[in-house]
This record gives structure tokens, sequence and C-alpha cells, in this order.
């Protein structure tokens, strides 16, 4: 089943290592509002079916939006698409912004996950990140969440951070641990082109990203996440009691998806295609009857390397029998004659299974790139 991503494009200032289009232009959200609609109305046959699993509001923060906003938004895509008895809807948020009202009208217009970007625990480490809140917000926000009732909750962390002191890490895993979520995202701080940290990395003010670091709290992540009753089906993604992200798993698995708004990819199978990453020529390029952005159609090469990348990730790895399914004979071969150069120690295979270990698992880029065609 298909899933719907929109993308909230306002921020009110952006943090040291996004890289996500974002603008703080808030005067324009009707207009981006009123170009969406129409984004909606002129893509209704991009999917092969109008039968929805999951919407995701993503951004950008999509919290900037008021309740009407937003349920406008949830409103006119429920009028175009039909959306599955027990479809999953996410909004991401900042801790700052929530309060119980806010968070029991979500639940009252159909949204019924949320994703906190929480980030740290540490005051010193949220303030080096760029975040607005506090810890203190961070985990209130966790449990005025929770208390609204949302009962799939989700927060965001990053590790790999050498500015923070010995031993924050941990704690910061702990505290996650011990709060009313059933899926935790983390992820390692990266030089994303074009991001504050990038430049500031380039010009010198910060050292480098630290890659030993990282590895060795990615490896104490997967050790508390487990003793915690965190099951990881994804690299960076864990959950408890199967609570796992709908809407991101369909992404894993090569699902139909539907992106609107300024930057959102979408794919139908065989083609990808983004729209143009600036506000104004969105607004400005919809309300002219031309829908802006660039295309392609992927090769059977692209759609295999896709394949084991996006596969290599989870839990479930790539099948060399589904390699001969989907591309034929000739993908396996090549699939088995790259498969012995990578480490030995990185993967685990189980006749047509292939899996990576908790030591390949931090190298899954460079595995998936080894086994590119």
């Amino acid at each position: 089943m298909s899933g719907i991503y929109i993308h909230i494009p306002f921020c009110r200032r952006k943090c040291l290592y996004c890289a996500f289009y974002s603008v703080a232009l808030l005067s324009k959200k009707q207009d981006y509002i009123d170009a969406l609609y129409t984004e909606i109305e002129g893509t209704l046959d991009f999917l092969p079916s109008r039968h929805i699993g999951t919407i995701y509001f993503g951004g950008g923060t999509p919290t900037l939006l008021s309740i009407s906003e937003l349920e406008q938004i949830v409103t006119k895509l429920r009028r175009h698409y039909v959306l599955s008895p027990d479809y999953e809807c996410t909004i991401e948020a900042n801790p700052e912004q929530l309060n119980k009202t806010y968070l029991k009208d979500l639940l009252s217009i159909g949204i019924n996950r949320i994703s906190i970007g929480v980030q740290s625990f540490n005051d010193e480490t949220l303030r080096f990140l760029g975040r607005k809140h506090n810890a203190d917000e961070a985990e209130a926000a966790v449990h005025l969440a929770a208390a609204a009732g949302f009962d799939n909750i989700s927060i965001d962390l990053i590790y790999g951070i050498s500015q923070r002191q010995a031993g924050e890490w941990e704690a910061d895993l702990h505290k996650a641990c011990s709060l009313p979520i059933r899926h935790l995202s983390c992820y390692a701080l990266t030089n994303e082109e074009n991001s504050l940290l990038w430049r500031k990395i380039k010009q010198q003010q910060l050292p480098e990203i630290d890659e030993d670091l990282a590895n060795k709290e990615f490896h104490t992540l997967l050790q508390i996440a487990r003793q915690n009753g965190f099951e990881q089906y994804e690299i960076s993604n864990f959950a408890r009691n199967g609570q796992i992200s709908r809407h991101n798993s369909a992404y894993w698995s090569g699902e139909p998806y539907l992106g609107l708004g300024p930057s959102a990819h979408s794919f139908d199978g065989q083609t990808r295609k983004w729209n143009v990453s600036d506000l104004m020529q969105y607004i400005d390029d919809i309300a002219t009857g031309n829908f802006s952005g660039d295309s392609e159609t992927l090769t059977l090469d692209d759609r295999y390397n896709e394949y084991v990348m996006l596969g290599l990730r989870t839990a479930k790895g790539i099948n060399l029998a589904q390699i001969t399914e989907l591309f034929g004979k000739k993908y396996r071969q090549l699939a088995e004659t790259q498969l012995l150069q990578v480490n030995s120690k990185h993967y685990r295979r189980n006749e047509d299974s292939v899996v990576l270990t908790d030591e390949g698992k931090f190298f899954a880029d460079g595995i998936s790139e080894t086994m590119f065609l």
C-alpha cells in the first residue's frame, strides 16, 4: 500500500547539522497550503492506487502549522484518497512547541503517531546543536504526548558528538529508554554539504567528524537498546513491541510513495521525481500550472543498486533468490561475486539470506557501494 509524504518547509532557524530544505518565511504559510492543494489535485494519477496506508508530515517543522492548517491538509487528502482503516499518520515535532491542547487536537484530526526531535537530554549539547529546547522541555514533551493519548511516540537522538562529555551518550540512551516511547531513531552526526556544520568544518571552526567515536557509540546504542526491549529493524531505527515506522519501512522495501511540497521526492516503482527546493518558485510555478522539479526513470541497474542499499540497512537484509526474481539470474551472479569482496565479519549468510552483523552495520554504506554495479 502506498504512502504520502508532505514536506512542511518552515523553520524558525537552522540547526547545526541540518541540510534539509527549510525557510523562515512563516508569512507564506497560506500561499504554501494553497499551492499544496493544487499539487495534491494535480498528482492524483502518480501512485498505482489511491488506497493509502501512511501519511507523514516532515520538514522543516510541521508543528509550526496550526491545528486548523494541518486539518485542512488532512481533509484534502481524505477527499481524494482512501485511507486504510489502520492507517498511520505521523507528524515530526519540536519539544518546545508542544502543549497538551495542541497534542490532543492533533489526535482529533487523525494524526496518530508523533516523532519528537529530542536529539539530546543535555542542555550544553542542545545549545551546540542549535536546538531551541532544553533537556527538561524534551522530557516533558514526551510525557505530555503520552498524557494526551499518543501511544505511538518516537524520539530522535544524535550520537558521535565529540564536543560532549564522556558518558553523556549512555545517559541519553538510559533517559530515552525510561520514557513512554515505542520507537527510537538514532543518527550519527554527519557532515552534510551546505549545513552549518559543513561550513564550520570547512572554515576550520570545528574539527572533522570523529568516525571512531561514532562507531563506538553506535555499538553502545545497540547494547543499551536491546537491554531495554528495543528491536533494531533498520540501522538507525529501533522499536518496542513491534511498533515500527510503517511509513519509513515502506521506503526501505521499495514501495511507491508520493512526496508533496518543495524538495519532496516521489517514487512510483519505476520513476523517481522531486520538487524544486525553493518555496517561492514552488508556489509561483504551481500557480501557473507548471509543476516544477525533475524526474528520472530508473534503469534495472539503478533498481538493483537501490534494492541492495536499502535492503542491507534492514534486519531482513537482502535475499539472493529475490534478486533473481526481481532482476534476473545475471544480477544474482553479480551479487554473489561482489559479496566475496565484503569482509566476512560484516555479514551473515543463511542460504539465500544476507544480513549485516553488528560490526558490519556501521559500514553499511561502504558495503553497499562494494556491491553496486
